[in-house]
């Protein structure tokens, strides 16, 4: 079978014999998710040579020939790499030409994997109990799948939602499945955090008065205590949480274009989660902290395919733990 540049992709031979023997129906079949050259997959779940790596909650489902006998292969993934639904909101003019812009929003992102797997019936019921058990469960679930031809792994937080999951029978060994997910939040993520931690003072000083610290002079040594660099491969904004350990007093948190966020003194042992993007402040528990955030704060993003250094600004032995992951849309 062709892939439409001139070279041949070969399926994985034990579910190639189990379409021909098995009764049931046929059907033409692409392996749209399978690398031509047969090169190595990249971690994230892939087993036989040459397929991408598919993995929804830690259950692999694109491995190929597996020892147990059970052949599983992801013969479609739709929506993965689409964009997702757009609304501009754009009001049309009543008694003139055009429109105006409204304020454009993106939606959830809707996911639809198919795939099929081959094999002795008892390793093909466990199989389809692991993708029934994730269909049904309440709460999201990682959905990886690496791209070796970019060398990166995508994440997105995924649930089953008013779809069914479908499974159809093709004989004793083989059946296809097919399940309906959405993603709430329409980036997709590198499967990497990468963390920065900022502070001001050592911990080993326990006498004087404590001082709102800056460093007014750039250092021969870009490894200043108080600043980091922060890098985003993706093709738009990149989130950042802030993790504020106190005490901090007088803290200003500074990134790219003299944006600022100023927060409310934490005391010592206290913990308070925030969001940068979006200014939500949290506890430990989850228990809200919003008026932590003090007036004259504005939203901190990494910009696309860039890198910033951010810095704090405050007084104590405190620190700010930055964490992150490159986005894509």
């Amino acid at each position: 079978m062709g892939d439409g540049r001139g070279r041949v992709v070969t399926g994985p031979a034990p579910l190639l014999r189990a379409m021909a023997a098995g009764p049931g129906r046929g059907y033409d079949r692409g392996y749209d998710w399978a690398y031509a050259d047969g090169g190595p997959p990249g971690p994230g779940g892939g087993g036989g040579a040459g397929l991408v790596p598919v993995e929804w909650d830690d259950l692999p489902l694109n491995t190929g020939d597996q020892d147990s006998g059970l052949c599983a292969v992801v013969e479609k993934v739709e929506g993965w790499l689409d964009s997702p639904p757009l609304d501009g909101h754009d009001a049309a003019r009543s008694i003139a030409d055009g429109a105006a812009w409204g304020p454009k929003t993106l939606g959830p992102r809707t996911i639809v994997i198919t795939g099929a797997a081959a094999g002795p019936r008892p390793e093909l019921g466990r199989f389809r109990d692991q993708l029934a058990a994730r269909a049904a469960a309440r709460e999201p679930a990682e959905l990886a799948i690496t791209d070796g031809g970019h060398g990166r792994t995508l994440t997105a937080d995924v649930r089953a939602g008013t779809e069914h999951f479908r499974q159809t029978w093709h004989g004793p060994g083989l059946f296809r499945w097919q399940c309906t997910m959405t993603a709430a939040d329409p980036m997709l993520y590198d499967a990497r955090w990468q963390t920065r931690m900022l502070y001001n003072q050592s911990e080993d000083v326990t006498t004087g008065r404590r001082y709102p610290r800056a460093y007014p002079w750039r250092y021969a040594s870009s490894d200043v205590p108080n600043s980091g660099t922060l890098a985003n491969d993706g093709n738009t904004a990149a989130p950042v949480y802030a993790l504020y350990e106190g005490d901090l007093t007088e803290s200003r948190l500074v990134g790219a274009a003299g944006a600022t966020i100023r927060l409310a003194p934490v005391a010592e042992s206290m913990q308070i989660l925030v969001a940068t993007a979006t200014l939500t402040a949290s506890a430990v528990g989850g228990l809200s902290r919003a008026s932590f955030v003090l007036p004259g704060s504005r939203p901190l993003t990494v910009a696309a395919v860039s890198s910033a250094r951010w810095y704090l600004y405050s007084a104590g032995f405190g620190s700010v733990t930055l964490a992150w992951r490159s986005a894509w849309l």
